[in-house]
């Protein structure tokens, strides 16, 4: 892939605040269901609805925080849209990284050979269905690999 151009940007960024307009009403829709649920624990007689209620309040708790995640990811994303972020929109850091450490490494070393055939772009097709991907495919396998293992 290459750099995105402006008016992919602009597309990307038009996505991108959608997206956070349509989560933050979901996030606050759910936790007003949330502390709606809280309240009624008091008024519930069986012993069977009020451990349903907890487990339903739990769950979207749960919701709750994965999508607050995913704004926190959309917002850096508009950031990097912006010129503003950590690094360049469209770029997976991780391949930058690797690729600035293959170029320190000996020129007819494995790992120099690797690194100039690494592409560090997200592709257009990623980004298309996940505008606010902040790592290639692979690197993102490997983020959630270690997020389990954790």
């Amino acid at each position: 892939m290459s750099k995105p151009t402006k008016a992919e940007l602009a597309k990307y960024k038009a996505i991108l605040t959608a997206q956070l307009a349509n989560l933050r009403g979901d996030v606050g829709s759910m936790r007003d269901e949330a502390l709606r649920a809280s309240d009624q624990d008091a008024s519930v007689d069986h012993l069977a609805d009020q451990g349903t209620d907890n487990y339903d309040q739990g769950f979207m708790l749960g919701l709750i925080e994965n999508e607050e995640e995913t704004i926190q990811h959309i917002e850096e994303a508009l950031e990097r849209v912006a010129g503003k972020g950590d690094w360049e929109f469209g770029v997976c850091p991780q391949c930058t990284e690797e690729i600035e450490n293959g170029k320190k490494a000996p020129k007819d070393s494995k790992k120099a050979r690797s690194a100039a055939k690494l592409d560090p772009w997200i592709p257009k097709a990623r980004l298309e269905y996940l505008p606010w991907a902040r790592y290639c495919l692979r690197h993102q396998e490997d983020e959630e690999r270690n997020r389990e293992s954790a």
